[in-house]
């Protein structure tokens, strides 16, 4: 991953929004729809709302948490600077809320060690600041890679998209041209542009035996840097940070998505569920997905006599991050398991020492969500080490399951 600024961060899905916009123009020439550019008046409104349980896909909040909270002294993540502890990345903080909360909660020993030695408190967190900590290293994998621009321009030929548009210098010189796309920095508004051009730009393709372009891997980066590489107006420059999930989850279901596909259960079954189906994968795994069902998806619609959704300005965007938050909330845990957990973790010595103990930890759990949960158990911490250092007691690593396990339990009591 390229070395960039922590005040950079919201633009880092820059090659994906770019590649959506190739996509767009890829699939045909002109658009029977008025489409909308992105606004600032659109972008202002795709900020997040304030504090809920749920994924915060603003990654300032979360940065500004991760300086403030002197992890940056022990962890890199955008920096190329070698750091006391293990690099950040998508190999590391993957999985739901209480996932990612498992690896810093097992991690706790030994970052006490480093903290002494540099003469660190151990950060406490609000409910909110965890949840934005936590969003914050969730979306990390959804950035994804840099583009190659010469795999680009070599996949724009492959895929026959040069037979009706140009880049630079490059394809058809009446074509429609690809240029202007390279303004947007997000790969999205390349699959929004090829999304809302679909229906025509697969006709065409169909009337003219030529085969459908699906995408794999990293081609959609690669395209988009083709066209960031090309653009004529370098000195302009669109970032629409990386989308707002309660935005998205709106537009799922105004755009009828839900009509088809369920999330988790709930929804149409005429097409895969999402929640099952769509993993934690990067932005432009995400966007390929779905340009790759834009095929099926055009011949069901034409079966059911749908109309074909179409997206404007930052909507794309919002539906991507939402399918992309999917997984951040965590599903119950088994009760019965969670109370062995807690027994043989000892947790019983302390918490359960009698009733008035007991009564305490569960008045404090009972209506609590994973996010307040792991609040509580993580600015337990310092007490706990004390307690269990005094009682010759191991720290108790944790998985996420194990802990959605423990919190069925005490919610249960």
């Amino acid at each position: 991953m390229r070395e960039r600024k922590s005040s950079t961060i919201a633009v880092g899905t820059s090659g994906v929004l770019c590649l959506l916009a190739v996509a767009v123009l890829l699939i045909g020439g002109g658009c029977s729809k008025k489409e909308t550019g992105p606004t600032e008046r659109t972008i202002s409104k795709s900020e997040p709302a304030a504090f809920q349980p749920q994924l915060n896909s603003d990654l300032i909040q979360g940065r500004k948490v991760f300086e403030e909270k002197h992890c940056s002294q022990c962890h890199s993540i955008f920096e190329r600077e070698r750091k006391i502890g293990p690099k950040l990345g998508s190999d590391r903080v993957y999985g739901s809320f209480l996932d990612i909360f498992s690896t810093l909660w097992n991690h706790a020993p030994a970052m006490a060690v480093y903290m002494r030695k540099e003469v660190l408190d151990r950060p406490r967190f609000s409910t909110p600041e965890l949840n934005q900590l936590v969003s914050f290293l969730y979306m990390l994998p959804y950035l994804g890679e840099s583009g190659n621009p010469r795999k680009g321009e070599a996949l724009l030929q492959e895929k026959t998209c040069f037979e009706c548009h140009s880049l630079g210098r490059k394809g058809r010189k009446d074509g429609v041209p690809l240029d202007a796309l390279g303004v947007y920095q997000s790969q999205v508004i390349l699959l929004q542009r090829m999304w809302n051009h679909g229906p025509e730009m697969i006709g065409q393709m169909e009337s003219k035996g030529t085969a459908i372009p699906t995408f794999s891997g990293n081609d959609m980066t690669d395209i988009f840097a083709a066209l960031t590489e090309s653009a004529t107006e370098k000195s302009r420059k669109v970032f629409l940070g990386v989308g707002n999930t309660e935005n998205g989850r709106k537009i799922f279901t105004d755009k009828g998505c839900s009509k088809c596909h369920a999330i988790f259960g709930k929804g149409g079954k005429e097409a895969p569920d999402l929640g099952k189906a769509v993993s934690q994968a990067n932005v432009t795994s995400l966007i390929t997905q779905m340009w790759n069902h834009a095929g099926t998806m055009r011949k069901r619609f034409a079966k059911m006599k749908l109309t074909w959704p179409y997206f404007h300005e930052t909507e794309m965007n919002d539906l991507i991050v939402f399918l992309y938050s999917l997984n951040y909330e965590d599903k119950s845990g088994d009760a019965a398991k969670g109370e062995r957990i807690f027994r043989d973790n000892r947790c019983v010595d302390c918490h359960f020492k009698t009733d008035a103990d007991k009564q305490k930890i569960v008045g404090d759990i009972k209506s609590a969500n994973a996010i307040l949960f792991a609040t509580h158990l993580w600015n337990h911490i310092p007490a706990m080490e004390a307690a269990m250092v005094t009682q010759a007691v191991p720290w108790p690593e944790m998985s996420g399951q194990d802990l959605r396990d423990v919190l069925a339990f005490l919610k249960g009591q």
